[in-house]
């Protein structure tokens, strides 16, 4: 074999190796990227329960999802695009999950479920997709600390407007250790949705809220 020849061999073999690889790759990248859709859509719907009132909490999640509706002007509670969100009904008790988005996080995007009752107010918060910082915003997660659930049982009603803020800013809520960016944004988000709730036309009929 003369070095010319030495010399394309090797780099028709690169070459495939380059082209195996790339496959390779992209295929994993495919099959690993609908697992994750997969895992996080599953993820949503254990979510969906655990934002429910006490008197709905066992609602299967398929009955849950069989409450789809499309959300009114999607875009004050910060989606893009068109936006389903849930309604529940059972004996006397109604309640709205609404997904939210807000766009204030320290790494960007938070995804969330705010559950809200028939008396207007929340039953629950819980996050959805985060980017925040391990170990300082992620606390916002509810297997990290309580934190979240500190918004349940609060309408309108509970706090001026003033006060859905941090302790730092005047607010009711605690920040935490290095991180008020992340609390702040999902407490902005939370009074928004009640805030949407209140002047949109959803389907339950709210009661009057109480403080």
């Amino acid at each position: 074999m003369t070095p010319r020849q030495a010399m394309f061999r090797g780099a028709f073999a690169l070459g495939m190796f380059a082209l195996v690889t790339a496959g390779s790759v992209a295929l994993t990248r495919a099959l690993t990227a609908e697992r994750i859709a997969t895992h996080q859509l599953a993820y949503q719907h254990r979510q969906l329960q655990e934002v429910l009132p006490s008197a709905l909490a066992d609602t299967p999640v398929h009955d849950v999802l069989e409450g789809v509706f499309e959300l009114p002007n999607p875009s004050q509670l910060g989606h893009r695009d068109d936006t389903q969100g849930w309604q529940l009904h059972r004996d006397e008790e109604s309640a709205l999950i609404l997904p939210v988005v807000t766009r204030q996080g320290y790494n960007g995007e938070i995804r969330l479920l705010v559950g809200i009752d028939q008396h207007q107010r929340i039953t629950g918060v819980r996050v959805t997709y985060h980017q925040e910082t391990p170990g300082l915003g992620d606390d916002i997660e509810r297997q990290r600390s309580d934190w979240i659930t500190h918004f349940n049982g609060l309408s309108l009603a509970s706090l001026p407007s003033e006060e859905w803020a941090v302790h730092k800013e005047g607010g009711e809520f605690d920040a935490f250790t290095g991180a008020t960016i992340t609390p702040r944004a999902v407490i902005n988000a939370v009074h928004q949705t009640l805030i949407y709730a209140a002047e949109t036309d959803l389907p339950i009929t709210f009661e009057e809220p109480t403080p």
